[in-house]
């Protein structure tokens, strides 16, 4: 099957198409450089045999403006939603048949006609990637999906929304359109009702958004994204390289007298870039890293010594967390004692991800590794990290938790101590550890838990 990349103008344009097409127009402007014998207050122009008055410049400019659509997939935001060099079509319908599948043997257990998703993490999953978010801050997108016990699938949008989505989000993922007035129920009572009462034919029906008469299934939905498919790890393996070259470029970048809003904006442009978009961004310098473990960047600090850079940031839907930090000069005697520590946590925690294993107990292995390491209440003023996924935590580590780690699951564990903190997500591949965040060429430090050795990100010195 040939890949494709969706365009906004045609749907799409193959691969081969672009490189003959940008071989064709630098051809053509090679020889025009060459032949152009007189352009002067509008006079003809001679381009090997053709004779133009006036028309040169313009069809120059044209066809400069059209080389930016033939840049490599995935160099431009707006380019692909679905860079071809990841999945085609058909492997992203597939992988919604697998969420599909889901859903209808929950809903048979449940024996509920169907759900209605409106969170902008749950929309994401079940489509393999769509995206129904207006409101950045929102968790509840502007569109609906109502799914059947049957399989069958439907959106229920306004106007504003519906022809985008289903031409663009859910174009070929075999969605039928219910449009409703953007007013809905407000002037017109009972719109949407009416539509549900369709869908549903008055059977129990649940919903991830408190919907009136629905059965809140949030909770449930979260358990059914587990475990990752494969084109989910493809997917999340790219998100965590681009995270990972975007935080390095930002950390390569910083210099001391820069401020904390500056290097947030950085950062937002390295993501955004790549249509990743931040949902946490924490950016700390010198003495404020020491009195705040969640720091958003002021407007007004500037770095002195030490900085911190902190990001949960998506595409699809998928989550990658991460942390590093940059010292400029000498690292401190103190501030390496704290590293080594937070690193030999980091590893007890790796170490303790395995198939089965509980959260709770994960979590009080590494309340013994604090104490170990000399920093027994550290454990309580963050916390730890957990699962992650299309949240940027699916749950989060507590004592007594009682949750079990799955193979093709992904997790963030973040120990932190006064000054340092160490973050990556991992994907549990099987019963293999596998970092997606991980910086080449960044320093490591390697420390050994049940046997065996880790490497935790270290302190970037510059």
């Amino acid at each position: 099957m040939r890949h494709t990349i969706p365009t906004a103008r045609t749907g799409k344009i193959t691969v081969a198409h672009s490189l003959l097409a940008t071989t064709r127009f630098l051809f053509r402007f090679r020889s025009v450089k060459r032949t152009i014998r007189r352009l002067n207050n509008g006079s003809r122009v001679l381009i090997r045999g053709w004779h133009m008055r006036g028309v040169f410049l313009p069809l120059l400019l044209v066809a400069l403006a059209g080389c930016g659509s033939l840049r490599r997939p995935g160099e431009n935001a707006e380019a692909s939603w679905y860079p071809e060099q990841l999945l085609t079509l058909e492997e992203r319908q597939q992988e919604a048949v697998i969420k599909l599948t889901r859903v209808q043997e929950f809903l048979r257990r449940e024996s509920l006609s169907g759900v209605l998703i409106g969170t902008v993490r749950n929309f994401a999953w079940v489509t393999a990637g769509g995206d129904n978010h207006i409101v950045i801050a929102s968790e509840k997108g502007a569109v609906l999906l109502f799914i059947r016990d049957d399989g069958q699938k439907f959106v229920i949008a306004s106007y504003s929304d519906a022809a985008r989505v289903m031409n663009e989000d859910l174009r070929g993922m075999g969605y039928q359109l219910r449009e409703i007035a953007w007013y809905g129920d407000r002037a017109e009572p009972g719109q949407m009702t009416a539509t549900l009462q369709e869908l549903t034919g008055g059977r129990p029906f649940a919903s991830d958004t408190r919907y009136p008469g629905s059965h809140m299934v949030d909770d449930e939905l979260a358990t059914l994204r587990v475990p990752l498919t494969e084109t989910e790890i493809r997917k999340y393996r790219w998100l965590g390289r681009r995270c990972a070259e975007a935080v390095d470029s930002v950390c390569r970048k910083i210099r001391p007298g820069m401020t904390e809003r500056g290097v947030e904006a950085l950062v937002c442009d390295a993501l955004m870039r790549h249509a990743i978009r931040p949902a946490v961004l924490l950016i700390a310098a010198d003495e404020r890293i020491l009195n705040y473990r969640h720091a958003p960047p002021s407007d007004t600090k500037k770095i002195e010594k030490y900085a911190m850079v902190n990001i949960c940031a998506s595409r699809w839907g998928l989550v990658i967390a991460m942390t590093r930090s940059v010292h400029f000069g000498p690292m401190p005697e103190d501030l390496e004692k704290k590293l080594h520590a937070a690193a030999r946590v980091n590893a007890g925690f790796w170490a303790r991800t395995v198939p089965g294993a509980g959260a709770g107990a994960i979590l009080q292995g590494a309340i013994e590794d604090y104490a170990a390491a000399g920093y027994p209440g550290e454990w309580k003023r963050h916390h730890q990290g957990g699962a992650i996924g299309y949240q940027e935590r699916d749950w989060v580590a507590v004592p007594g938790a009682t949750q079990k780690v799955q193979a093709n699951q992904a997790f963030a564990w973040n120990p932190a101590i006064q000054g340092v903190k160490v973050e990556d997500t991992i994907l549990l591949a099987g019963d293999q550890l596998e970092i997606l965040s991980e910086i080449r060429g960044w320093p490591v430090v390697e420390s050994k838990a049940l046997g065996r050795i880790y490497r935790s990100p270290g302190i970037l010195v510059r």
